[in-house]
């Protein structure tokens, strides 16, 4: 059976509506139908082979494969999964009970009531926690129902020939431990799978970096990276034009835009810190330090730019990107407790924010000390006596290309 006809065979109960959390789950009860099944078909056989005449042995056995087998056609049909489950536990929780007394007690019926055991696990996994509970009750039930008619069931029935006994410790210990393995590695691939969405969730909102030290257990994170360069753009007209634009347009748009910006970013190697509204603001040099954290960034800028110019061109939204540059010291850390946020503080923030504010619509535009460290690379276009808010009027740079 190749890998496409086992995932059919145990796709009876999918919905394409489910989460990939449920469909697992829904999978491995649909397998565990197909394994109880075909054990207990083999155990038909087996009781066969040896010349079994016991008419009730005959009944649960031959009445378990029936149900089980109708109970598979049910789900498959209607893809009700949980009255499918709620079948599964009835069914093996009476044949457990009748099985266990009908082959002459305990001990004598090679414990087949371990496969009560399966009950409460199988409902907590399929079920959930609360309902788990009453099962977990029931299966306490039937063992105690079993003890205490042991000694009756003993006293007055023959224990099955040592072919049987043999046959069916085989059968008891192989087919609770497949099913044993089908749960708990279902449970280890959900387990996993939430684990890579958290850890997923958990990347997208802060740096790597830092994710790895908050799950070392850091409380408090805040570091002084001396050396970055802080980058910030937004759009010019941005919020008269989102006013009188249909806000799936706007939103589609921003969307489009920040996905091409955030691409680049990671090509870059340069790390976005956060968008406020129509703004985008990222950094080089933190938390990863870097020695050319004031290229990187204004290789980010041009990219941009170009970038820009591609997306509002083909939306024809009469909108230009701007972008402002500084470098120097900052601080960052992690804030919050609910919404984790990693953020930039320090007059190298405010500078380049207010590069950005100052600056020329479809232009990069940068503080002194970017330019300090550019000059030599790249062509730059004095600005003299830019009125800067927080710091007067001071000389910027618009990057020449």
């Amino acid at each position: 059976m190749d890998a496409s006809t086992l995932t059919r065979a145990v796709s009876l109960a999918d919905d394409p509506a489910d989460e990939d959390d449920l469909r697992l789950r829904k999978r491995v009860g649909i397998a565990i139908g197909y394994v109880a099944v075909a054990t207990s078909l083999v155990r038909l056989v087996a009781l066969a082979a040896v010349g079994e005449d016991n008419p009730v042995i005959w009944g649960v056995s031959v009445g378990f494969v029936t149900v089980m087998a109708a109970n598979l056609a049910f789900v498959a049909r209607t893809r009700r999964f949980t009255a499918y489950i709620y079948v599964l536990l009835v069914v093996a929780a009476v044949a457990g009970v009748i099985g266990s007394l009908a082959l002459g007690g305990l001990v004598a019926s090679s414990t087949s009531i371990v496969w009560g055991m399966l009950l409460p696990i199988a409902a907590l996994l399929f079920l959930g926690p609360r309902r788990a509970v009453p099962v977990f009750a029931l299966y306490g039930a039937m063992l105690l129902t079993v003890i205490v008619l042991d000694p009756l069931v003993t006293s007055r029935a023959e224990p099955p020939p040592y072919p049987i006994r043999l046959a069916l410790h085989g059968f008891n210990l192989f087919g609770v431990g497949l099913i044993v393995f089908l749960l708990l590695r279902s449970m280890d691939l959900r387990l996993r799978a939430a684990q890579a969405r958290s850890e997923e969730l958990l990347t997208n909102a802060i740096p790597a970096g830092i994710a790895t030290r908050l799950r070392r257990g850091e409380q408090r994170i805040a570091d002084v990276y001396p050396e970055t360069t802080v980058l910030f753009a937004d759009l010019v007209g941005f919020t008269p034009w989102a006013e009188r634009t249909d806000a799936d347009r706007v939103v589609d748009v921003l969307d489009r835009l920040f996905s091409r910006f955030d691409e680049l970013a990671v090509a870059s190697r340069v790390e976005k810190v956060k968008t406020i509204g129509d703004a985008y603001m990222a950094v080089a040099g933190a938390p990863e330090t870097r020695i050319d954290h004031a290229d990187a960034a204004l290789a980010l800028a041009r990219a941009m730019l170009g970038a820009a110019r591609e997306v509002l061109a083909e939306d024809e939204v009469p909108l230009e990107l701007r972008i402002g540059l500084a470098s120097g010291s900052v601080v960052a850390g992690v804030i919050g407790q609910r919404r984790l946020l990693f953020d930039l503080w320090g007059d190298t923030v405010n500078t380049a924010s207010r590069m950005e504010t100052a600056g020329v619509p479809g232009r990069v535009q940068v503080a002194p000390s970017t330019w300090e460290i550019l000059r030599d690379r790249y062509r730059f276009e004095p600005r003299e006596g830019v009125e800067v808010k927080g710091k007067g009027r001071m000389t910027t740079y618009l990057l020449v290309d």
